[in-house]
């Protein structure tokens, strides 16, 4: 399905791993505000149009643990301590790769953080 302006905006899901990853860099002794004000504008943009030119959005071959399903990765900056965000179409708990790529309703963020 081509992305287009009139597509819906996804909802973003959180996976417990990404889940986690957001709470320690909000709070906590391994709080950092630079690199969370990083990954919210990336979440945005996510949100807003996976196919986001900065983001550098593409298909991820290897995610341990995530092997039948359609894994992309979307850049979180570049050079040293780049991070990443992990995703895919639809929600995480099935193995129904088509549900919400079709609407465009849904995306699981698994993990947010360095390359893999």
């Amino acid at each position: 399905m081509p992305w287009t302006k009139e597509t819906v905006m996804p909802t973003l899901h959180y996976a417990p791993a990404a889940a986690r990853t957001l709470t320690c860099l909000e709070r906590g002794r391994r709080a950092d505000a630079v690199k969370l004000r990083r990954v919210r504008r990336a979440l945005e943009r996510l949100a807003a149009d996976p196919r986001h030119p900065g983001l550098r959005t593409h298909r991820y071959r290897a995610l341990p643990g995530h092997g039948h399903r359609r894994v992309f990765d979307s850049y979180i900056g570049t050079g040293a301590g780049a991070w990443r965000i992990y995703w895919t179409w639809g929600p995480a708990d099935t193995g129904d790769q088509a549900h919400g790529r079709e609407n465009g309703a849904m995306l699981t963020v698994l993990l947010i953080g360095p390359h893999l």
